[in-house]
């Protein structure tokens, strides 16, 4: 396998991009062996949040060059974005939300409580 690395989805996802060009060869060329993993996806969501782009469409086309992605399913990672999109939460809450899923979190964070996720609370 082929790792690739923040830059290179963001040359072929990008409207215009320097690497634009070689992205796409090499994509061509090896597009059946290449992966990624969560910390490309921490990395763009969080572009995504700092540049306003749609961090769900954003991992969708990532899922489209990579269908699955070390450390992560994507369905936790659409879950995460979801978060990011729909209530500003910031991307690493958004990565322990999706991650409790149904679950309950343990935190003293009430960004969970405001999005609906189970906590037990560690505050007194």
């Amino acid at each position: 396998m082929i790792y690739a690395d923040t830059d290179f989805f963001l040359a072929l996802l990008k409207d215009k991009d320097w690497l634009q060009e070689k992205a796409i060869k090499i994509y061509q060329e090896h597009k059946s062996h290449i992966t990624t993993s969560v910390t490309t996806i921490i990395e763009l969501l969080l572009l995504a949040k700092r540049v306003s782009i749609n961090p769900e469409r954003l991992l969708i086309s990532v899922f489209e060059i990579v269908p699955s992605i070390t450390g992560i399913e994507n369905n936790t990672a659409l879950a995460a974005a979801h978060y990011v999109k729909e209530n500003g939460v910031n991307v690493f809450d958004a990565l322990h939300a999706a991650y409790c899923a149904e679950g309950e979190i343990i935190s003293s964070d009430h960004i969970y409580d405001r999005i609906g996720i189970k906590r037990i609370v560690l505050e007194n």
